[in-house]
């Protein structure tokens, strides 16, 4: 995996990542939303869990370092192989060039003990997540993509030790089903997209739950971040999932076994977000004490959200 990788100058203030873009492979029906026309998921529905072909490339990580703990895929198409090889081996950082629809860095003036103060920040959207868990699968669901900001910093950092570039698998990261905040829509309506589009699955609005708020990268955005909880079964599998083709998403479903997921969580070998850590946490110790109706501990049936902690 050469990289083609070029200089940048010391003033770099932001990152923009270059890649080649994810070339479309599927079907081009279109989805439609009101007031706005939408591409199809990218990945093929898969109905059991399972683990892709070893790779022959020696290049590609093994199946064991990117399938750990129980994990399986339940994309096609948009596996973590499908979207290294559908990567290019251009990858540019530079200053932010033009305004972005997403970020907008700047600068606060504030005064404190009299005398005045100066933060950069970085202005974006507020977010959501939703913690997913599979009744029939008993796993949860999670998704998983490449992150140009994440692989950035592993180059940097390579760069820095006199290392040669990480591999593109290093630039992938386990993340809750999430989304932004972008549009004058219910925030659970939001959340019914972001299932629909990254994971396939068609849920009513009456059961994803509000979890909790929190402060995303208090330091630089402050964004606030809502959190979700829904459980699917596999009767409510509509599509693969996988992201649009529209924005260039490349997202692989993939279950977590319950029993693993406190493991998976703790191992820090597999890269994944705050959200995720906190939200599969929460559910696993909220499930494993009964605090959902359940039938043994282990399986759940329709969810009644209590307290986790005691008042």
């Amino acid at each position: 995996e050469s990289m083609n990788l070029r200089p940048h100058s010391a003033k770099t203030s932001a990152l923009l990542c270059s890649t080649s873009k994810f070339l479309s492979r599927q079907s081009k029906n279109i989805a439609s939303r009101p007031g706005e026309q939408r591409s199809v998921k990218m990945s093929a529905k898969v109905a059991s869990p399972y683990l892709p072909d070893a790779p022959t490339d020696d290049k590609l990580p093994p199946i064991a370092k990117v399938y750990p703990h129980g994990i399986k895929s339940m994309s096609r198409g948009t596996t973590i192989y499908d979207a290294i090889h559908r990567l290019g081996t251009s990858f540019e950082e530079k200053p932010l060039g033009s305004a972005s629809p997403y970020v907008k860095p700047g600068s606060v003036y504030y005064t404190f003990d009299g005398r005045t103060k100066r933060w950069d920040i970085v202005e974006s959207h507020p977010s959501v997540g939703i913690v997913l868990f599979h009744r029939d699968l008993n796993a949860f669901l999670l998704v998983r993509q490449f992150r140009p900001a994440v692989y950035a910093a592993e180059l940097r950092a390579a760069l820095v030790a006199g290392l040669p570039p990480p591999s593109l698998a290093e630039g992938f990261t386990y993340e809750l089903c999430a989304g932004l905040i972008d549009k004058a829509k219910n925030i659970k309506q939001i959340c019914k997209e972001e299932i629909e589009e990254e994971v396939g699955f068609e849920v009513p609005l009456g059961n994803i739950h509000e979890l909790a708020s929190t402060v995303s990268s208090a330091g630089t955005s402050g964004a606030k971040h809502t959190m979700f909880y829904a459980e699917v079964d596999s009767s409510m599998q509509e599509t693969g999932g996988g992201g649009l083709i529209d924005h260039a998403e490349c997202i692989e479903v993939l279950a977590l076994p319950l029993e693993e997921s406190e493991a998976f969580v703790l191992d820090s070998s597999c890269s994944k977000s705050p959200g995720l850590m906190f939200g599969v946490i929460w559910a696993y110790h909220a499930i494993k004490a009964g605090k959902f109706s359940s039938v043994d501990g282990n399986k759940t049936q329709p969810l009644e959200l209590r307290s986790v902690v005691a008042s």
